[in-house]
């Protein structure tokens, strides 16, 4: 039988190690734990940490590699994640959107409408213009933002899994940074807590050339008739 986490967040098999541990062997237990809290907490005042191998974080600290010993994989991932992102200034703030796409989506938009409100921009990773794949994720972070701009029917196509009718598909309209001007299926992957455009994404890669490291700057509007729509542009 699997053990449980215990309320405070810790471990049942480590408590019920500490239990049997004798004096010595429960001092060596608490170091450990002690050493790893700081190793993390090393790193996190680090701003110069580039990556993670075999569960060890490595830093840049005085143009030297410091190898910081940290066990756990998903503290490993998260603190590389974050700086990796945080050493990405090109991904950070609100893009601005090229004339020819803001020109269309007004056409689109019509007298009166709600701005297009930017999403997100995304560094284009190898997974996002693999063509047996044909789909762009939108980092999970921004589901809350969307899922204000999204209507309740909407959220619900949206999230229906292995449909093949098409009316259980919710298909949006994509203006492209040239002004073009196609459809994209827009899906919510419960599997992996992310929102996807899919299918016709391949070809907009093909289009454009669009290579993994580049940026995608994405933006969401309504069109006249209040349609879900959103502005996607890529650049090196």
């Amino acid at each position: 039988m699997a053990l449980m986490r215990r309320r405070d967040g810790g471990s049942w098999k480590r408590w019920i190690a500490l239990l049997d541990a004798s004096d010595s062997e429960r001092e060596r237990i608490n170091n450990e734990n002690e050493e790893q809290k700081k190793n993390v907490e090393k790193v996190n005042n680090n701003n110069n940490a580039i990556t993670f191998k075999n569960n060890k974080i490595v830093i840049k600290i005085n143009n030297n590699n410091n190898t910081i010993p940290i066990k756990n994989k998903k503290i490993v991932k998260k603190i590389v994640k974050k700086k990796r992102k945080q050493e990405d200034p090109e991904v950070d703030g609100e893009a601005v959107m090229p004339e020819r796409m803001r020109e269309e989506i007004e056409g689109l938009m019509g007298a009166g409408m709600k701005p297009p409100t930017w999403v997100v921009n995304k560094r284009i990773t190898a997974s996002d213009v693999r063509a047996d794949l044909s789909r762009l994720f939108i980092p999970s972070e921004c589901e809350w933002k969307l899922e204000g701009l999204l209507s309740a029917e909407e959220m619900r196509k949206a999230r229906v899994q292995g449909k093949k009718n098409s009316e259980e598909v919710l298909v949006v309209k994509m203006v492209d940074g040239n002004g073009g001007v196609s459809d994209l299926d827009f899906k919510y992957w419960t599997s992996l807590n992310k929102y996807v455009f899919t299918k016709q994404w391949t070809q907009f890669v093909d289009k454009y050339k669009v290579k993994e490291g580049w940026i995608v700057e994405i933006w969401c509007f309504r069109d006249k008739h209040s349609l879900l729509c959103f502005g996607i542009n890529v650049h090196p």
